[in-house]
């Protein structure tokens, strides 16, 4: 856990760093962050009221002194996650400050490319006609958040195994810093729909019938794209604010979710295949992403975690060899 709230001090430094480097009003864009410290510990407990149902239940399996000693530190980790995610706002707004919104045409060629000639919305929408708009805004924006934002919260009040709480508080740190600012920078995309109002044309006009016919357009999903592009082309702030599509957070943080739930019960490992597939499809199917955005996260994370599983797994066999008696 210390190196976790070391990692969120180095973010929090190099995002301000980042931002004075790259922004012209950076002294109120920081004043604006810390003035949000306190409404997102609200925005938790509006949010997270399930975990209090959690925290009862801990005190029926864990002795009550355990129980305590947990609360605080889960305290102090909600703190630094909401300092954390305001920071990756503040860096992500500020992305195309520092570099160009460049990689959208041939990230939508490698697309169609590697779908036979056919976008992937075309085919999210072809077999996703049943797919009620509400459902698919409740799936994609509710039932994630709360998991994606918070998991270090939920590893400090319900779980005891400190090789697995380290290890997801690695890929938690990838999922969103790696894959949301550093990869995020290097390809730096709207993603496509914002593709024709960057570039012009009607490269994918198709997909705006489409969100509109389905009813997509006209939810809270569409709502929140067109707040989105407002922020951005205003250059303004926003909690939550900012465009980017390669590599996907939504859905890497779904599969760091998927695999954890796949390490607490093996038994779980359909449902969790089950819960990145969706992301992958909806994040496509409401027009968020391409799919190679879900495609390149989910390898970066899987990748992160194969890695992160070995080298623990060494080190125990090392640290064993160190005790043989050869070596005492």
């Amino acid at each position: 856990m210390r190196n976790f709230l070391r990692f969120v001090a180095i973010y929090f430094l190099a995002g301000i760093a980042f931002v004075a480097l790259v922004r012209d009003d950076p002294v109120a864009l920081i004043g604006g962050l810390v003035a949000a410290l306190p409404a997102t510990a609200i925005y938790f407990m509006q949010k997270c009221w399930w975990l209090i149902a959690g925290v009862v239940a801990l005190f029926f399996v864990l002795p009550r002194g355990e129980v305590m000693a947990r609360l605080p530190r889960a305290f102090l980790v909600l703190m630094v996650c909401n300092l954390f995610f305001l920071t990756f706002t503040m860096v992500k707004t500020s992305l195309p400050y520092a570099m160009p919104f460049w990689a959208d045409p041939p990230l939508a060629a490698l697309d169609r490319a590697l779908h036979l000639g056919v976008d992937p919305y075309v085919l999210t929408h072809a077999i996703g006609t049943w797919i009620p708009p509400a459902v698919a805004v409740a799936i994609y924006m509710g039932a994630w958040i709360v998991p994606a934002m918070y998991l270090p919260v939920i590893l400090v009040l319900f779980d005891g195994d400190r090789a697995r709480v380290a290890r997801f508080l690695l890929l938690y740190a990838v999922g969103w810093a790696m894959l949301g600012s550093v990869l995020a920078l290097g390809g730096l995309s709207a993603g496509p729909i914002y593709y024709d109002r960057l570039l012009g044309g009607d490269r994918f006009a198709g997909l705006i019938e489409a969100l509109a016919a389905s009813g997509i357009s006209a939810s809270m999903t569409g709502q929140v794209q067109d707040f989105l592009w407002g922020v951005y082309a205003s250059g303004a702030q926003g909690v939550g604010s900012g465009i980017s599509a390669f590599p996907s957070v939504h859905v890497g943080m779904a599969c760091v979710v998927s695999l954890y739930l796949y390490e607490r019960a093996r038994w779980l490992a359909p449902l969790s295949v089950a819960i990145t597939a969706v992301f992958l499809f909806l994040s496509v199917h409401l027009g968020w992403h391409y799919a190679v955005d879900g495609y390149a996260s989910i390898a970066v994370i899987l990748a992160t975690w194969a890695v992160a599983r070995r080298r623990q797994s060494v080190r125990p066999a090392l640290e064993l060899a160190d005790l043989s008696p050869e070596t005492i």
